[in-house]
């Protein structure tokens, strides 16, 4: 049985998807699947994955099949920011992700990707 955990909270201007635990790539494809689907039921298009929680990061090429699944479902039409705790990332989903078209960042500064999410919607955010 998996430690994986998905908490879901629906703040007034942007999703956020709190993981924690090790997901398997396949858990990985159900939180994108979720994200799609939250995303068309509540209309927002700003998304903060919090992966802070993790026990490893995700392999390389998880990271990389993960990074174009990411722009073939956003595209430009949705901000993705993830923030991971401080280790030695590359930024690698990131950057395969914006190559495929998104608009994604990643990165340790929480208050920074939310003001980032919020960019668009001149709202500003308490705390950024």
């Amino acid at each position: 049985m998996s430690d994986t955990t998905f908490d879901f909270v629906d703040h007034p201007h942007f999703l956020e998807y709190i993981t924690s635990g090790d997901p398997s790539e396949s858990e990985w494809m159900d939180l994108l699947r979720m994200i799609v689907q939250q995303i068309e039921h509540s209309g927002k298009m700003q998304v903060l994955v919090d992966a802070t929680r993790l026990t490893v990061l995700p392999e390389s090429m998880v990271r990389y099949r993960m990074g174009i699944r990411t722009g073939e479902a956003f595209h430009a039409r949705v901000r993705v920011a993830l923030v991971h705790p401080p280790v030695e990332d590359d930024n690698f989903w990131e950057t395969v992700a914006r190559n495929r078209g998104a608009m994604a960042r990643s990165g340790t500064d929480r208050a920074e990707l939310i003001a980032w999410l919020m960019e668009d919607l001149n709202v500003p955010y308490p705390g950024s």
